[in-house]
């Protein structure tokens, strides 16, 4: 194998890692940001859950 013919590959293979690195960082951060929604998400349901409990009577039972 000659010199050019090692550098390329291994000038494609750095850029290969780099890419996957970065779509993997791009996974992360979506990952990450959907965690934080779920998270907003259900502490509003659990609010407004708590903001009703009592709030009524079942004068039937």
């Amino acid at each position: 194998m000659d010199i050019y013919s090692l550098s390329a590959n291994l000038s494609l293979r750095n850029v290969q890692h780099e890419v996957v690195v970065r779509v993997q960082k791009m996974t992360m951060d979506g990952a990450r940001d959907q965690g934080a929604a779920l998270v907003k998400m259900l502490d509003t349901v659990v609010s407004n859950i708590d903001s009703m409990l009592g709030s009524k009577v079942d004068m039937l039972a």
